[in-house]
């Protein structure tokens, strides 16, 4: 692609993308993450567990020149729609896609990456529903993977005293936090994020340090929108926090889908 299509793309992410035209379809919780994790400096390798169409690592290195990324994903469909995603981006050269199960993470090599992102699955298959669509299954229900093996993917993918930053679901951090100190992924932060002030957070946010030391900051909350109904709006805070969420700032829930 040309400079001005590459400079337009960048300007208009993360609309745009190339996604499937009918399934699984990213969420503000990749952008979210993407911010999260890329609040310091981001430097060397960094992998994506469960990539998808690559938004959470395309959006953390249009922001961080120095490192080079790595998407993991089981579906290649979606690789596909990351890799032309790097194109477009003008990224090619500093991303590879990789077909890959978390459950078998030897084909990863082992602590090889400075900065591991997940975004895995958030549903236990028996707590509801499965979507008609296969790859909506997937993204979303621990059909194949579990949480456990993308953390167990990260620790074993992870250099020693480097992160790894997840999100989940706030109801599963438990959970997550009891795994990360299984797996010697010390947990050193944690942010929850609220849908509105009033209401349970949704989502959890987590930085763990391999081999880290004991210490869990226990970051303010994160409130995502303000005002009710025809009036909901981002508030400042979480536009502050990731100016990309402004792409859908007329949404509600969390789970609204950003428009291609």
């Amino acid at each position: 692609m040309d400079g001005a299509a590459v400079g337009l793309a960048r300007e208009r992410f993360p609309r745009g993308l190339s996604q499937p035209s009918h399934g699984f379809r990213f969420s503000l919780d990749a952008l979210l993450l993407s911010a999260f994790a890329g609040r310091e400096r981001v430097r060397g390798r960094v992998l994506d567990l469960g990539t998808g169409c690559g938004v959470v690592g395309l959006g953390l290195g249009l922001d961080h020149p120095d490192f080079f990324g790595i998407g993991l994903d089981v579906n290649p469909d979606m690789l596909v729609h990351a890799r032309e995603n790097a194109r477009r981006l003008g990224l090619a050269d500093r991303f590879v896609f990789l077909a890959g199960d978390v459950r078998r993470p030897g084909c990863l090599a082992p602590e090889s990456a400075d900065l591991v992102l997940c975004n895995p699955p958030y549903r236990d298959p028996s707590s509801g529903r499965v979507c008609p669509d296969a790859s909506r299954t997937m993204a979303r229900f621990e059909a194949g993977a579990s949480l456990a093996d993308f953390v167990r993917a990260a620790a074993w993918a992870v250099r020693n005293r480097k992160p790894c930053a997840f999100i989940h679901l706030a109801e599963r951090a438990d959970e997550l936090l009891h795994l990360l100190r299984a797996a010697r992924l010390q947990p050193k932060e944690i942010r929850f994020v609220h849908p509105s002030l009033h209401r349970p957070a949704r989502l959890t946010l987590v930085r763990a340090l391999k081999n880290g030391g004991p210490g869990l900051t226990v970051a303010a909350p994160l409130i995502l929108h303000e005002g009710e109904g025809e009036s909901s709006r981002l508030t400042a805070e979480a536009l502050a926090f990731c100016p990309r969420l402004a792409c859908n700032a007329g949404g509600g829930a969390h789970d609204k889908k950003i428009p291609a």
